[in-house]
């Protein structure tokens, strides 16, 4: 399998899917089971325009998908996807969402792209071949961690866990320069691969939110993982990611705090 000439394929699928969601300015929300969580038609049209097409691109990969009723990630060729990453940023017009794509083969990440919707950059990645944003090569930072951005995610679903995410991010703002929320993980994640900003941590994610920008972050000298280790594409899990100037001290703040869950 030529990942390569791959990724250059789902690219133009994942840019279509962008002009199809910027499309539909006014669309139909609905609520999901969780405290403020909205899907809309854009979302079900966008995931659904990714499934046809890319099922097409690659007919013996298994899909693994936000608006899709049932998930378990399979043996062989999974594409773990996130049809609109930043929903009711999406809603709002709050500038922060993308649609994330990532591909697993046998429970290792290797593809990865994550596209902003708004400001129209591809953030773009295959396992050995480099990080890239818009075609060229992105590279995370080295800033200390005294002057560091470290981006957040507040598990807006899971209000039990917010103690211990506000407690953590405390703990981190008074160590680092400041901190940042933006309402996509996907892009938080990028912006770390990219050296925009130097950390991120949530207590809970979903594949579908930090599949793609795992494979971006690792191939940008980034690291990245959760509470027990290694990040894992199975389930909903805690995400810590990080320069290597940044990490160590941001995933032993995260991991202690977020184990009292």
């Amino acid at each position: 399998m030529d990942l390569q000439r791959l990724m250059q394929e789902a690219a133009g699928i994942v840019r279509e899917a962008g002009a199809l969601v910027r499309s539909l300015r006014h669309p139909q929300v609905y609520t999901k089971e969780g405290h403020a969580n909205f899907v809309t038609e854009a979302d079900i049209a966008s995931q659904k325009f990714l499934l046809e097409k890319l099922g097409e691109l690659l007919p013996e990969a298994h899909f693994f998908a936000e608006e899709q009723a049932q998930n378990k990630l399979e043996p062989g060729l999974n594409w773990i996807i996130d049809p609109i990453d930043g929903t009711t940023n999406f809603m709002r017009g709050y500038r922060p969402c993308a649609i994330s794509v990532g591909l697993v083969q046998n429970g290792t990440g290797v593809m990865g792209l994550v596209y902003d919707l708004w400001a129209g950059e591809l953030f773009s990645a295959v396992k050995g071949g480099g990080a890239f944003c818009d075609g060229q090569p992105i590279r995370c930072g080295e800033v200390p961690l005294e002057n560091a951005l470290i981006a957040f995610g507040s598990s807006p679903y899971y209000r039990e866990r917010a103690e211990v995410t506000f407690a953590a991010v405390q703990e981190v703002f008074l160590l680092c320069g400041d901190v940042r929320r933006s309402g996509s993980a996907a892009l938080d994640l990028c912006y770390v691969a990219a050296g925009r900003s130097d950390g991120f941590f949530e207590a809970i994610l979903s594949p579908w939110d930090f599949c793609a920008a795992s494979v971006i972050l690792e191939e940008a000298g980034a690291r990245a993982g959760s509470l027990e280790g290694p990040l894992g594409y199975e389930k909903g899990m805690a995400v810590i990611a990080g320069s290597p100037a940044v990490y160590g001290t941001l995933a032993e703040i995260a991991r202690r705090h977020f184990a009292r869950l």
